[in-house]
């Protein structure tokens, strides 16, 4: 059994077409959960509707506690139900016919193997590569998707252990999940995924890029690309992530090299000044979690 966790905030529609292109795969050893995140808008009308056409649970958070607490309240759940198997996957993604089965391969493969991951591929151009396995480096906390935006032609083929697998697509065993622990919701949004594949591979896990599981992600649905959303989280967390994650000889270095990168993209014009400044004011004030002031 493997439980499918679909996390929705404003997005029933992204939801249920996630769903629908689920129910129209080739697997049929599953359950789908569905959290809402206390959206602000009609979606929990708009989902118990859509349970008379589609088989889903649906589990309603009374906060918005961000994308790890909603994951974790999924994640519970079916460990309770005694799942195998745990895929935490976007809302705001279209999965291929054969793409689950093609996920759970690398356990049977693999005696260490503690997660999977598959390709993800842009929805609204489906010849691009969005994610063909990924890296984090351990000297500058940099994160890396391999053959990002490159149009695919096969170069994203080769199966291979991973230090980064983004939490759009991760499947993960019970087994894992209880060695490892639930995602850290300190994080609220942006870099618990890399948090936790730090956890994974610390326990002594492997985290497989499988290929073959192709998927179509709308990318950042929610959020927005390049929302203040997006950039002050971003900022803040990859500061945390270093706290949490990094020995104190290597430190220093990772945040040096983080404030310049992020320094460089204001410059360019990628990033705000105001939410540098805002992110780095916030890491510093021990601030985790929601943010509870407005960013505007």
């Amino acid at each position: 059994m493997v439980s499918i966790i679909l996390v929705n905030y404003g997005g029933s529609k992204d939801t249920i077409e996630c769903i629908q292109s689920i129910e129209d795969s080739d697997e049929k050893d599953y359950q789908i959960i569905v959290v809402d995140n206390a959206s602000p808008d009609d979606s929990v009308a708009v989902l118990e509707a859509a349970q008379k056409d589609h088989n889903f649970i649906l589990i309603k958070s009374d906060v918005n506690g961000g994308f790890s607490a909603g994951n974790n309240l999924g994640i519970q759940y079916a460990l309770e139900h005694d799942t195998n198997y745990v895929l935490l996957l976007n809302n705001d993604t279209i999965v291929t016919a054969n793409f689950l089965a093609e996920l759970l391969k690398p356990f049977a493969k693999y005696p260490d193997c503690g997660a999977t991951i598959g390709k993800i591929l842009y929805n609204q151009d489906r010849s691009k590569i969005w994610y063909g396995g990924g890296a984090v480096d351990p000297q500058t906390a940099r994160t890396q998707h391999f053959f990002y935006d490159e149009i695919d032609h096969g170069q994203a083929d080769k199966e291979q252990s991973v230090s980064f697998a983004t939490g759009c697509c991760l499947c993960l065993s019970a087994k894992t999940i209880k060695d490892v622990g639930l995602l850290d919701d300190s994080y609220f949004l942006y870099e618990e995924d890399v948090d936790y594949c730090y956890r994974i591979t610390k326990a002594g896990y492997q985290i497989i890029y499988h290929p073959q599981a192709v998927i179509y992600h709308k990318v950042s649905a929610s959020t927005g690309r390049a929302s203040a959303t997006t950039q002050y989280y971003s900022i803040r967390n990859k500061y945390l992530l270093i706290q949490k994650n990094y020995p104190q000889r290597i430190k220093g270095k990772a945040y040096a090299y983080t404030t310049l990168k992020f320094f460089v993209r204001c410059l360019k014009g990628s990033l705000k000044l105001r939410y540098l400044r805002m992110g780095l004011k916030a890491f510093r004030s021990g601030e985790q979690g929601k943010r509870e002031n407005s960013l505007v």
